[in-house]
C-alpha cells in the first residue's frame, strides 16, 4: 500500500515500515502484511505484478519495523515463483508463496472468458457500511484504524446480509482514502480490507485469519479509485470460516479473486505470539 515503506536491505532482504494506521486492535492488518511481502518478492524477482500469492499467518505483527526475506525459487521467461517471510523482532510472523509476471504484457493474449460484474448501482447511490456497523455493539468494535482507511458502500437493497442462498454476503464498492488509482500490488490489501461478512448475521468474538490467497487477473484501470466488490461466507463448520470474494475495477473488468480461512474464537483477542491477522470482530483494544 502507498504508505507502507519498503526499502532494500541486504540482497533478498527488504526493510518494511508498518504504520500504526493499519492496526487492528494492537496488531497489523493481514492484507497489509501480504502486500508488503508481495512488494518485496516482486522486486527481488524483477517481475512487476503478482499473479497469485498465498500467505499463512504464524504470529501477530505490530506497527513499526519489520523485514521481508524473499527467495526466488524459479525464474522463467514469463513468470517467477518464490517465497517471502515477514519477520519482526527476530521472529517470523507470516510466510507466503507467490508467482509473479507482467500482467500488462499478457493483456489480450489467448482466448478470453470474462466474468460479469454484479449489477450494483454506483457508489453515490449506495449506503455507507459504517453507518450499518455502528448499529450493533460487535459492529462498532469492528471499526478499527485499519478499516477506517477505506470507504465502503453497499447495495441499498441486499448489500449487507444474507444473499439469495442465505449466505452472509457483502455487495458494493470499496476505495482507499487519499488515493485516486489502484495498482495491482495494492489488491492484496483490498482483499483483506472488509469486515467479516459473517458479522452481518451474528455478533462475533475473535476471528483470526489462518490463510489468505489472492489471484490477480488484471491491472485496474488508472485514475479510478473505486472497486466493485462481492464477498460471501459459504461455510462455517467446526469453528472454521471460509470467505471468498471478487474485485472489479470501474470499467467492469474482474481484477482479483480472493479466499481466506479464519478461525472463529470466543472471548478476548489472541495474545501476542499466537496466530493472528486482521479479521478481528472483538476489537476493543483501539
Amino acid at each position: 500500500m502507498p504508505d507502507v515503506q519498503i526499502t532494500a536491505g541486504e540482497p533478498g532482504s527488504w526493510d518494511v515500515s508498518l504504520p500504526e494506521r493499519w492496526n487492528v486492535g494492537r496488531h497489523q492488518n493481514g492484507g497489509i502484511l501480504l502486500a508488503a511481502a508481495t512488494g518485496g518478492l516482486a522486486a527481488t524477482a524483477g517481475m512487476p505484478h503478482p499473479f497469485t500469492v498465498t500467505a499463512h499467518y504464524l504470529r501477530a505483527a505490530t506497527a513499526g519495523q519489520a523485514t521481508v526475506r524473499a527467495t526466488v525459487i524459479r525464474l522463467g521467461r514469463t513468470a517467477a515463483t518464490g517465497t517471502a517471510e515477514l519477520c519482526q523482532d527476530g521472529t517470523e510472523r507470516m510466510r507466503m508463496i507467490g508467482t509473479f509476471g507482467d500482467l500488462a504484457a499478457r493483456h489480450g493474449a489467448g482466448p478470453s472468458v470474462q466474468a460479469t460484474a454484479p449489477p450494483i448501482c454506483g457508489p453515490d447511490g449506495c449506503v455507507d457500511l459504517f453507518d450499518l456497523l455502528v448499529q450493533s455493539p460487535s459492529g462498532q468494535r469492528t471499526l478499527t484504524r485499519s478499516l477506517r482507511n477505506f470507504a465502503i458502500r453497499v447495495d441499498p437493497a441486499h448489500g449487507w446480509g444474507p444473499d439469495k442462498h442465505g449466505h452472509p454476503a457483502l455487495s458494493g464498492w470499496i476505495r482507499l482514502h487519499g488515493e485516486e488509482t489502484v495498482s495491482a500490488g495494492m489488491l492484496a490489501g483490498f482483499a483483506d480490507g472488509f469486515p467479516p461478512t459473517l458479522l452481518s448475521q451474528t455478533d462475533l468474538g475473535w476471528l483470526p485469519t489462518l490463510e489468505l490467497t489472492v489471484h490477480v487477473l488484471a491491472v485496474p484501470v488508472a485514475d479510478e479509485p473505486w472497486l466493485r466488490a462481492q464477498l460471501r461466507t459459504r461455510t462455517v463448520t467446526g469453528g472454521l470460516v471460509d470467505e471468498d470474494g471478487e474485485l472489479w475495477d470501474a470499467s467492469g473488468q474482474l481484477v482479483a479473486r480472493f479466499r481466506q480461512l479464519a478461525l472463529l474464537l470466543d472471548g478476548a483477542p489472541a495474545k501476542p505470539g499466537r496466530p493472528d491477522s486482521s479479521r478481528q470482530a472483538d476489537r476493543s483494544h483501539e
